[in-house]
């Protein structure tokens, strides 16, 4: 073919197929194998792929079903008449990675198709493609109990275009000496970061936020910078929340300020979300205090006074948190194990028939790419 047809032409036709053809060509020839492992390839496959607006991205959804002692991966489709989860049909449901990995994980965050997963048994780390079934386990950070005793850690995943990276950061508080478990909240913090590029930890030269991100909160990547919902610590006077950020490409933290009536409270049942690629506010836990859970969203990012409160979430009993926001205007909800569909506009809630742990739900946009495709199979027993 390469003396009927010009390399460049050939590149062009392969990089507007699906990843299931590419992985079977790869077997006609030793070149086509080199050409679809090649990281110019992989990156002009995945930007055909992102402004493809024909075949808009998937909806990659995980639960953990307790019931059945099983853990799904659809990848759910509109249904019919635009109703979300309309039918069982519209799964289809992706394999673990590895055996090993069992359900005991939860989702970092996913970005171009490549999911990174923190494995709770070891505090293991994997990042994983599920469309052409390849992952890699990281290795071991520096800080770990066995050198560093007890501490508190919040994660956040992302993507940095100015280097083509894919990159893992840890916030980790220690236990300050003397304390015995008591507190968790001494700032800064110690930041290590993973890039994929270098397959290594390193620590971050920048200074920690002066803040205290919770364990296990969610993250979301937005506007090149993971962002965390973080407050002042318990023993340093006035109590505040903010917004903390880590850029990806400078590798810096940055604060962003709520708005005015959240910011002093203490039982703040909110977190971090992504709304229309803004950075929004969700009800989260709402287990606790204020009335009513309220949906913030900035209009224009990195501007306080563009903050905008859409709508309230008037799910009064066992709400654990918003999952997702559709296009439509129903709110997917997380009900006390059970996945609730609330419909601000019309002022009612459809039970939809899925349950699971409330902190296995996960649903983002899903794009079907090679990431990770020239990348070495990494061993995934540990």
């Amino acid at each position: 073919m390469s003396d009927c047809i010009p390399n460049e032409v050939v590149i062009e036709i392969l990089s507007r197929l699906p990843v299931k053809s590419l992985i079977r060509f790869k077997c006609v020839s030793r070149t086509w194998r080199s050409l679809i492992s090649s990281p110019h390839f992989i990156a002009a496959h995945l930007h055909f792929a992102l402004s493809n607006t024909q075949h808009p991205p998937y909806l990659l959804f995980r639960h953990y079903d307790g019931q059945h002692k099983k853990d799904c991966f659809p990848l759910p489709s509109s249904g019919e008449n635009g109703v979300f989860f309309a039918y069982p049909s519209d799964f289809i449901e992706l394999r673990y990675p590895h055996k090993s990995i069992n359900q005991s994980f939860t989702i970092v965050g996913s970005s171009n198709g490549l999911l990174c997963l923190n494995i709770l048994y070891n505090d293991g780390y994997v990042f994983w493609n599920p469309s052409i079934r390849k992952a890699t386990s990281l290795p071991d950070p520096s800080i770990r109990f066995s050198s560093h005793g007890p501490f508190l850690h919040s994660l956040g995943f992302g993507y940095d275009p100015t280097t083509d990276d894919y990159k893992l950061v840890r916030v980790v508080y220690l236990e300050p000496e003397g304390t015995s478990g008591v507190s968790f909240d001494a700032v800064p913090p110690l930041v290590e970061i993973y890039t994929l590029r270098t397959s290594a930890w390193r620590f971050v030269t920048a200074p920690g936020p002066p803040y205290v991100v919770d364990e296990w909160p969610l993250s979301v990547f937005v506007n090149g910078a993971v962002h965390w919902l973080a407050h002042t610590p318990w023993n340093k006077g006035a109590f505040r929340n903010v917004i903390v950020s880590f850029d990806m490409g400078d590798e810096a933290f940055h604060e962003m300020a709520l708005p005015e009536s959240l910011r002093g409270s203490e039982h703040l049942n909110v977190t971090v979300a992504v709304l229309d690629g803004l950075l929004a506010l969700a009800p989260c836990n709402g287990w606790w205090g204020e009335e009513p859970y309220s949906v913030w969203v900035m209009k224009e990012y990195g501007v306080v006074e563009s903050w905008t409160k859409q709508f309230d979430v008037d799910v009064r009993e066992g709400l654990g948190r918003v999952v997702a926001f559709r296009r439509k205007g129903g709110v997917p909800v997380n009900k006390a194990g059970e996945l609730v569909s609330h419909e601000p506009s019309r002022q009612r809630i459809l039970d939809l028939p899925i349950y699971g742990l409330t902190e296995s739900f996960y649903l983002s946009t899903y794009v079907e790419s090679l990431v990770l495709l020239n990348i070495a199979d990494g061993v995934l027993e540990r």
